[in-house]
């Protein structure tokens, strides 16, 4: 294991033991948001092994949300979100990945992270919090 995956695990176990499990999802989303933004920066100042890392690191957030879902406890449509979510997860870490180095990376980077806003914004809602704007 390395030391970013962790790092990651790590935090997610302390967001996870210190807050609501609704909000634990709404801040990783939060900072799956922030890194891709500043992805975006990193790319537009042509610092692409900045971007790069930063990207990985949102990755690692998705993979983390989609490796933590539990369709076993919520019955068949709970089941069926379940593989929903893991698909939206999925789709979004290959379109990241995909979409760094290529021409229009930062018009691709924005597209993702206003999908994954609305995502964010209805677990938000659900949890209680604010939302926030794409």
């Amino acid at each position: 294991m390395t030391e970013t995956v962790a790092r990651a695990i790590g935090a997610y176990r302390t967001a996870a033991t210190q807050v609501h499990p609704l909000v634990a999802v709404v801040k990783l989303y939060d900072e799956v948001l922030r890194r891709i933004a500043l992805a975006v920066v990193g790319t537009e100042a042509k610092r692409f092994e900045e971007a790069y890392i930063h990207i990985s690191r949102a990755t690692l957030i998705l993979r983390g949300l989609a490796g933590n879902l539990r369709s076993d406890l919520a019955g068949p449509a709970g089941a069926e979100m379940a593989r929903t979510l893991k698909q939206t997860y999925v789709t979004n870490m290959l379109a990241l990945n995909a979409a760094y180095g290529k021409k229009d990376a930062v018009q691709r980077f924005r597209k993702i992270r206003d999908g994954l806003v609305e995502l964010r914004n209805a677990w938000a809602q659900i949890a209680g919090m604010e939302q926030i704007r794409p």
